[in-house]
């Protein structure tokens, strides 16, 4: 199964492509990080989706440039339909404006994935555990339960059609190259996926083969995987390859894949009878990984074990109570989950003996970042894209200068931020909603959208409510105001919110007497999204430390959660005006009020991944 990368600052955005694209493909999520490589760890991906940060989304040559120098194919998802006009075309890369219709989505993926097959001449196919080779051991205990494993090595012994049902992850393709491999007469490997599954590329496809493998046109191991996804047209157009090439005297043996019950589909009309009863002579059925809460002590250690020897850790073992949480876990996304859990906990704690509080379950900030995708250039070239420093421990954003009357620099830039964080939930809502009617009968499903989208109008409201009430405010009244108790007062309001996230609240120095001179109503409002912003992007478990200093400033430090207050456009150097996109749509009105009360907002990142963020205002 193919893998695809998904680097976006939203995580709401990375969890929804992992639900569009996750039934076909293994989906690797990442935030931007401000390390040195776009690498998997030691793996590759075979497509990167890239959501380009909306300084770069009007800047296609930066795009062009970034996609020219990966090594697999890129997908921008970019904030403007405008992009998707642009002249400047790379043949490994695409656009997609936010937000997406999931079905395009797919489209365009395939198509990136194709092109990239048929220009390298090379046929798909996933990279095992332990390397090339060793594709016999999926078809082993504990990767199948032990019933399957026996049936999969009797079916191995035949050429007859098999069909291997399971759900989404549970390894539907390593089992079909372990079948492959067991077989000695089963000839080279042919793979394709839904919905590429047509009659013009199932022939270009094997013409090339013909071409390159002597001997290939008397027999070949056909594998169709996603037959669930194909429509009527693409059904009868497989149906009649498999007869023209049988007619033709070259011999397939079928192994394929489905997410669902196909008979069910002949039943109801869906899928046709001919094909169903072509492709599924011999049926393997792999249960989901819930429903083999025994077998899970044993898939781990085996995991464990692989990922440990390739990340020269030495011997892993898991403490009684990660294990028990390992066994009372879901899998949703049953053996390609537990596989990407096991090897995110290991790469990221690389401790020997693993307890509970170490697994790393659902989506993760992982260790891929962008900058040294950018790298060097001349002329007009250098000038877009700066070439990635690494600096000091600590990196500052510069102070605007102040403004007489208290307005953004550009305006430009405030309107660019709030289309772009309103574009990222807009993108989970129309998702779901399409999605809607092909999985309402899936309650997972359903209860995942009613979270999702009412989280997400609540984002969206909150945010149109913070530029309701900062277009209401007008020149400020100069009065005194004592910095800690209205700091006090607005901390004590957001306190269920953090518990909610489990983020604590550390008082360092106090500053009681700290008074300076500015209106109160428009700081009230400062702090207040000032520190839910914070509160967003702080790591949960960990703290936000205040310091009211004797000299009329504030600061607030924290350990953020991914890169989310520092996209990619902070390391590219661009121009002061990008800089000043980088920050957060709320922490822009901030600073804009701040100005206005002749203040100014400075933000520090520190090593280690933490934030600091200093406001200073005139002493009364």
């Amino acid at each position: 199964m193919k893998k695809i990368l998904v680097v976006d600052e939203s995580r709401a955005v990375r969890e929804t492509l992992a639900l569009i694209l996750g039934r076909d493909f293994v989906v690797i999520q990442r935030p931007y990080l401000e390390k040195e490589s776009l690498a998997y760890s030691d793996e590759e991906v075979d497509l990167l989706i890239f959501g380009a940060p909306a300084a770069l989304g009007g800047q296609p040559s930066i795009l062009v440039r970034i996609a020219s120098q990966l090594a697999r194919p890129v997908l921008f998802l970019i904030d403007s339909r405008s992009m998707m006009d642009i002249e400047q075309r790379h043949e490994r890369m695409d656009y997609l404006a936010k937000p997406f219709n999931p079905y395009k989505l797919k489209e365009k993926v395939v198509r990136l994935l194709d092109r990239t097959d048929f220009a390298s001449r090379s046929l798909p196919s996933p990279r095992p555990l332990g390397g090339a080779g060793e594709f016999s051991r999926y078809i082993e205990f504990p990767y199948l339960p032990a019933s399957a494993s026996a049936l999969a090595k009797r079916f191995s012994l035949t050429s007859l059609p098999i069909l291997l049902l399971g759900e989404t992850g549970s390894g539907q393709e390593r089992v079909a190259r372990a079948l492959c491999a067991l077989n000695s007469s089963a000839g080279p490997w042919v793979a394709v996926y839904a919905p590429a599954m047509k009659r013009e590329y199932l022939l270009g496809l094997l013409s090339q083969r013909f071409e390159w493998e002597q001997g290939f046109s008397q027999k070949a191991t056909l594998f169709l995987g996603g037959l669930e996804m194909l429509d009527s047209s693409a059904q009868s157009g497989l149906l009649g390859f498999l007869a023209e090439e049988e007619d033709k005297g070259r011999s397939f043996w079928t192994l394929s894949s489905s997410s669902v019950d196909l008979l069910e589909k002949v039943y109801r009309g869906e899928f046709l009878a001919p094909l169903y009863y072509r492709l599924a002579t011999l049926t393997l059925r792999l249960p989901p990984l819930r429903e083999r809460r025994d077998d899970v002590p044993a898939l781990a250690i085996c995991l464990a074990q692989e990922y440990a020897k390739r990340l020269g850790i030495g011997e892993v073992s898991f403490a009684p109570g990660a294990m028990d949480r390992l066994c009372d876990y879901l899998w949703f996304g049953n053996l390609n989950e537990m596989e990407a859990v096991i090897a995110r906990t290991l790469a990221t704690h690389r401790k020997r003996v693993i307890g509970p509080s170490d697994l790393v379950l659902g989506g993760v900030e992982g260790e891929i970042s962008l900058p040294a995708i950018v790298e060097g250039g001349s002329g007009q070239e250098a000038e877009e894209i700066a070439q990635v420093q690494t600096g000091p421990e600590e990196r500052e954003t510069p102070v605007a200068s102040k403004s007489g009357n208290g307005n953004l620099a550009h305006s430009r830039v405030l309107i660019n931020e709030l289309a772009h964080e309103l574009k990222n939930p807009m993108v989970t809502i129309k998702t779901f909603t399409q999605l809607l009617g092909d999985r309402y009968d899936d309650a997972t499903f359903r209860v995942r959208f009613r979270e999702t989208v009412a989280n997400d109008i609540e984002r969206m409201d909150g945010l149109l409510e913070s530029l309701l009430v900062f277009s209401r405010f007008t020149h400020p009244t100069n009065e005194k105001v004592f910095l800690y108790q209205e700091l006090q007062q607005v901390v004590e309001e957001i306190l269920p919110d953090c518990a909610k996230r489990e983020v604590g609240i550390r008082w360092g120095r106090k500053g009681e007497t700290t008074e300076v001179l500015a209106d109160k109503e428009q700081m009230e409002y400062v702090f207040k999204n000032l520190l839910r912003t914070i509160l967003e992007q702080t790591q949960p478990k960990a703290e936000i430390q205040i310091d009211v200093e004797e000299q009329n400033k504030v600061v607030f430090t924290y350990l953020r959660e991914g890169d989310r207050i520092n996209p990619l456009t902070h390391y590219l150097g661009l121009s002061s005006t990008t800089e000043e996109e980088a920050l957060p749509l709320r922490i822009l009105l901030v600073k804009s009020l701040l100005e206005r009360n002749g203040g100014g907002l400075k933000v520090s990142y520190l090593e280690g991944g933490k934030v600091q963020i200093g406001i200073e205002l005139p002493l009364s």
